[in-house]
């Protein structure tokens, strides 16, 4: 529970754990195609009416899927809760999966991977170098939204069982952000989401390792690229798996080296010498398994890509080599801690960030401990960090480009 008292709204959010990256090769899209399904109807609520019900009550709703989790959610007036709170209990438990409702939502899902990855080379891009950086048919490789034969072959009992497996509550998360009380949501949850019965889960397994035989290199040539990226991935620990003890030092350095118009990439690289349109690096902890630490850059017209990537090793190189001061990491934490506060303007951004915490094996105590351990960070630690992740055996460059070219 999450008080706000801002606006007399709730907003529920239902986060199960379980993702994309829960599935095997062969059957991937299930938890996407499962999310879809979840609004076709119970008994009590016929096909289509959650949506037309929440919206006829002046609120919104939606759901999305990612690698670990799959989240519902509604906002609402908040004499409204005890409503909202009612139909997604039902459809914990209640949903009806018929092969009558599967056929055309396989359609709409297929269109949507058109349009969002086989349409977008970046896409196309981006999911060559996924099966490279975290090897060919594992988890955290395979498309969220599945591969276009997977989904084609999902049916019903698929769905079913998948369903069967992971949604119970035991496997959820209940959160409840805005202007109620929590002893209103534990006397709701109780009376809704209390008569579920549990389910016996499976363990979520996560491999170790990345891909195999890196470095590697993927190059995409696409007539429809209208500007060329040049980007690098690095295999990294999240705070669940691998080196954790790197996890909030990685963070500091992905703001510092490219999280923002000040940092390095974007004063040297786009500013002062002017080879790129921009620069950016990324990095995100929250994840079950291993994630990864990114660099890009899109080069300046007449820039080539040789220059790209010597400038962007040359900045390396000098972080590396014990470049970074106490003052650039400051700064640096001041705005990830600054970015955290502006965000809890949102009614929505307080369930995103537990939620994802929670279903990544985080705790409430590990979200409220953060900008404590993000404050605690040394510049010592920053380019341990570094070292540790900027390593030519845990990485995959990516080109793309308008037309096939070295570089």
């Amino acid at each position: 529970m999450l008080p706000s008292r801002r606006a007399p709204i709730v907003t529920q959010v239902v986060v199960y754990k379980v993702g994309s990256a829960d599935e095997t090769f062969g059957h991937t899209g299930a938890a996407h195609f499962l999310e879809h399904m979840m609004f076709k109807g119970t008994d009590q609520v016929p096909a289509g009416e959650f949506s037309r019900i929440v919206s006829r009550n002046g609120g919104r709703d939606n759901a999305y899927t990612t690698f670990d989790s799959t989240g519902y959610h509604q906002t609402i007036a908040a004499e409204q809760l005890e409503l909202v709170m009612r139909m997604e209990a039902d459809r914990m438990t209640n949903v009806r999966l018929t092969e009558r409702e599967i056929v055309p939502e396989r359609q709409v899902i297929l269109e949507e991977r058109r349009m969002r990855t086989d349409n977008v080379p970046a896409s196309l891009l981006d999911e060559a170098v996924r099966e490279q950086l975290y090897g060919l048919h594992k988890p955290y490789a395979m498309p969220v939204i599945g591969y276009p034969d997977d989904i084609r072959n999902l049916g019903v009992e698929d769905l079913a069982s998948f369903y069967r497996q992971h949604y119970a509550p035991n496997n959820a998360i209940l959160i409840v952000a805005g202007d109620t009380t929590p002893e209103r949501v534990r006397e709701l949850g109780e009376r809704y989401y209390g008569p579920i019965a549990r389910r016996e889960i499976g363990p979520r397994l996560r491999p170790a390792q990345g891909g195999t035989d890196l470095p590697q290199k993927v190059v995409r040539a696409d007539p429809r690229v209208a500007e060329p990226r040049w980007s690098r991935l690095w295999l990294a620990p999240s705070y669940r798996v691998g080196e954790t003890k790197y996890a909030y030092a990685l963070q500091v350095l992905a703001r510092l080296f490219g999280g923002s118009e000040t940092s390095r990439l974007s004063r040297v690289l786009v500013e002062e010498r002017k080879i790129g349109l921009s620069a950016w690096a990324s990095y995100g902890a929250s994840s079950l398994g291993l994630t990864s630490f990114d660099i890009g850059v899109h080069p300046a017209r007449s820039r080539s890509i040789e220059e790209v990537e010597q400038a962007v090793t040359a900045e390396m190189k000098k972080l590396l080599d014990g470049g970074v001061t106490a003052e650039e990491v400051e700064r640096a934490q001041n705005q990830l801690l600054a970015a955290a506060i502006y965000s809890q303007d949102s009614l929505a951004s307080g369930p995103r960030i537990y939620g994802t915490a929670l279903s990544t094996g985080n705790t409430v105590a590990d979200v409220d401990a953060w900008p404590q351990r993000i404050s605690a960070v040394t510049r010592d630690e920053v380019v341990a960090a570094a070292r540790h992740v900027w390593r030519d055996d845990g990485a995959v460059t990516a080109l793309l480009t308008p037309a096939a070219r070295g570089g």
